[in-house]
C-alpha cells in the first residue's frame, strides 16, 4: 500500500469536486429536482474522498477509539458506495423522463435494495460479513463485501436500460453521454476491487461527474429550458449536419391557435403551462427518429430522420390523435389547437434550410388562415 499515492489520488478527487461544486453554483439559474441531485451526489462523492483517504491513514493503528473509527468510516464508504449508484438512477430518469410522478412512483420499490445493504451495515459492525478488522486493526474485505457491488452493478445496468427504453420511445438524448459517468467508475471500482491497497474509487467517480456536468452544460446552451425540446442553436446545427451528410429530413412547423388568448384570458404562468403540455404531446407522438424543437415563443418543429413523405405525415397525424385525447382528457381551462405546415428537407445542390423553414412556415399560415375563415 502506498498511502502517499493514495492521499494525492483522493485529494485531486476532492479538488476537482470542490470546483465543480462552485462552477454549478454560479452558472445555475434554476434549482430543478436534477440540480438538487447532482448537488447531493457530488457532495456525497467529496466527502467520500476525504473519509477513504482517511480510512487508509489510520488503517493497522492501534490507539484509542481507531477501531469504532475505523469501522465506521469504512461503513460510511460502504453505504455511499450504493446510494451513489442509487441517485444515479433516480437522476438518469429525471434526465430521461422528466416526470416527477414517475420517480415517487417506482423508486420507492427501486430503493429496496439499496436500503438492504446499508441496513445490514449495522449488524456487519459486529459479525464483519461484508468487512472486517483484524487484532492489529487492519482493514480486510470479506465476501459480503465483494457481494456488495451487485446492487451497485444493478442501478448502473439499470440507467442503461432506461436509457435505451426512453430512446425507443422518444428518440436519443444528445445531451446525457451515460457512458461518460460509468465507464469511469467500473474501471476505477474493478481497480480497486481486484487489487486491494489502491485507491481509484472514488476519484473514477469525480471523472465520471466531470462527464456527466459537461452533458449538462451542452443542454444548457441547445435545450429550452421551459420545454426541455431542443432550441433554435440546436435546430441550426442539426440543418447544418444534414446538409454535410447529404441526408434528408422531413419537418412539421406547428403553431398554437390563439395562444395569445390563452395567455390575456388565464395569466401567463397558464401560458406557460400550456406551452408544457404542447411540448408532452409532441414527445408523447414521438418516434426514436423525431426531433422535437421549439423553434419560437408558440411555434414548434418536428423533424422526423426520414425520406418519405408518407412518414411525415404519419408523424402528424400523431400529433393531432395525441392533441385529441389531451383535450378530451387533460380538464384544463383551455383546448389546444395546432396549426400545421408540412415540408422536406432534401440536401441537393439547390437545398436551403431557409428555404426549409419558409415552406413550413407558408403552409403552417395557409391551414391558419382557413381556419379563420372558416369561423367568419
Amino acid at each position: 500500500m502506498n498511502l502517499q499515492s493514495i492521499i494525492v489520488t483522493n485529494c485531486i478527487g476532492f479538488t476537482i469536486l470542490v470546483v465543480l461544486l462552485i462552477s454549478s453554483h454560479l452558472v445555475r439559474q434554476r434549482r430543478t429536482e436534477g440540480d438538487r441531485l447532482v448537488t447531493l451526489v457530488i457532495s456525497l462523492t467529496a466527502i467520500s474522498c476525504l473519509v477513504e483517504m482517511f480510512t487508509f491513514i489510520i488503517d493497522g493503528q492501534s490507539y484509542a477509539g481507531v477501531r469504532i473509527l475505523s469501522k465506521l468510516c469504512n461503513s460510511w464508504l460502504y453505504a455511499a458506495n450504493v446510494t451513489l449508484a442509487f441517485l444515479w438512477t433516480v437522476y438518469a430518469d429525471l434526465q430521461l423522463y422528466r416526470d416527477r410522478e414517475r420517480i415517487r412512483k417506482y423508486y420507492g420499490f427501486v430503493a429496496i435494495p439499496a436500503i438492504i445493504c446499508v441496513l445490514l451495515l449495522i449488524p456487519n459492525y459486529w459479525l464483519g460479513f461484508y468487512f472486517r478488522l483484524d487484532e492489529q486493526n487492519l482493514y480486510h474485505r470479506e465476501l459480503g463485501g465483494y457481494l456488495f457491488y451487485i446492487p451497485m452493478l444493478f442501478y448502473l445496468g439499470y440507467s442503461v436500460v432506461l436509457r435505451q427504453r426512453a430512446f425507443r420511445q422518444h428518440g436519443r438524448n444528445e445531451f446525457f453521454p451515460i457512458w461518460l459517468f460509468i465507464v469511469p467508475i467500473l474501471l476505477g471500482a474493478s481497480a480497486q476491487v481486484l487489487i486491494y491497497g489502491i485507491s481509484t474509487g472514488w476519484c473514477s467517480v469525480a471523472i465520471g461527474l466531470v462527464g456527466m456536468w459537461m452533458g449538462q452544460q451542452n443542454e444548457m446552451s441547445y435545450l429550452d429550458p421551459l420545454t426541455r425540446l431542443y432550441n433554435r442553436n440546436y435546430l441550426d446545427q442539426f440543418l447544418i449536419g444534414t446538409q454535410q451528410r447529404k441526408g434528408t429530413v422531413g419537418g412539421l412547423m406547428l403553431d398554437l391557435d390563439d395562444f395569445k388568448s390563452i395567455n390575456d384570458r388565464f395569466g401567463h404562468s397558464i401560458g406557460d403551462e400550456a406551452l408544457v403540455e404542447t411540448a408532452r404531446i409532441l414527445r408523447n407522438a414521438a418516434t426514436k427518429d423525431t426531433v422535437l424543437v421549439r423553434f419560437a415563443g408558440d411555434e414548434f418543429i418536428v423533424l422526423q430522420k426520414n425520406d418519405d413523405p408518407a412518414e411525415l405525415q404519419k408523424a402528424e397525424d400523431r400529433i393531432r390523435a395525441e392533441l385529441e385525447r389531451f383535450n378530451a382528457e387533460a380538464q384544463k381551462p383551455y383546448q389546444l389547437s395546432f396549426s400545421i405546415g408540412q415540408s422536406m428537407f432534401r440536401c441537393d445542390a439547390d437545398a436551403s434550410a431557409d428555404q426549409f423553414l419558409s415552406q413550413m412556415d407558408e403552409r403552417m399560415y395557409y391551414e391558419k388562415r382557413q381556419k379563420k375563415q372558416v369561423r367568419i
